[in-house]
């Protein structure tokens, strides 16, 4: 279903058609964002390829500012910058905390986490590398990025929405009852499109 047809339909089962374009816009919204963050999709997935100025050790980058509408990091690959996107050494996802090895030596070919940005130790110069992320949907129906959760599990969303409406207007036995068809619908969902969990 498209965005509108979502809202449609949330409308019906809620029997409440004048909350369209306040109440059940926005609990649509927020269903869709919400499914797509319950776990880690593969379908989510994007590889974008990043050049840095210069070859160094160590290069960092902050992906949200290069990435619209970035969730979370999967990989990070070096890569020669050829056309066929032919990549090289994958580079270790570790906490902070783990960056020193058992002898105290600081780890490399790995990369983390700090602040906002994500620091990579190359044991060789980088300067070019493939950068797989998770990313949150669109919600612009005519977007290509336009929620694929939303197309193939609508009712994951809307009843998810309708829940959110019902609650709101004070029909707590009602939300209930959607809370349970909304768990059914993500069962589902995760059953067949969850990828494996990223470490970062």
């Amino acid at each position: 279903m498209n965005f509108d047809e979502l809202c449609s339909e949330v409308a019906t089962l809620t029997r409440r058609p004048d909350l369209i374009n306040t109440r059940i816009t926005a609990a649509v919204k927020a269903a869709i964002l919400k499914a797509h963050q319950s776990d880690f999709f593969y379908r989510d997935l994007r590889e974008v390829s990043i050049e840095f100025t210069t070859p160094a050790y160590i290069q960092n980058f902050d992906p949200a500012a290069l990435i619209p509408k970035y969730r979370k990091a999967k990989y990070i690959r070096q890569w020669n910058g050829d056309a066929d996107g032919a990549g090289g050494l994958v580079y270790e996802a570790v906490q902070i905390e783990h960056l020193f090895d058992g002898y105290g030596d600081e780890r490399v070919n790995v990369f983390y986490q700090a602040g906002k940005v994500l620091q990579i130790k190359s044991a060789t110069p980088v300067d070019k590398i493939l950068f797989g992320c998770y990313i949150l949907p669109s919600l612009d129906s005519d977007d290509a990025d336009f929620s694929w959760i939303a197309t193939a599990f609508p009712y994951a969303i809307v009843y998810d929405a309708a829940r959110v409406v019902f609650r709101g207007i004070g029909l707590a036995q009602e939300a209930n009852d959607f809370d349970r068809l909304t768990a059914e619908q993500y069962i589902n969902l995760k059953m067949s499109n969850v990828d494996d969990l990223p470490n970062t």
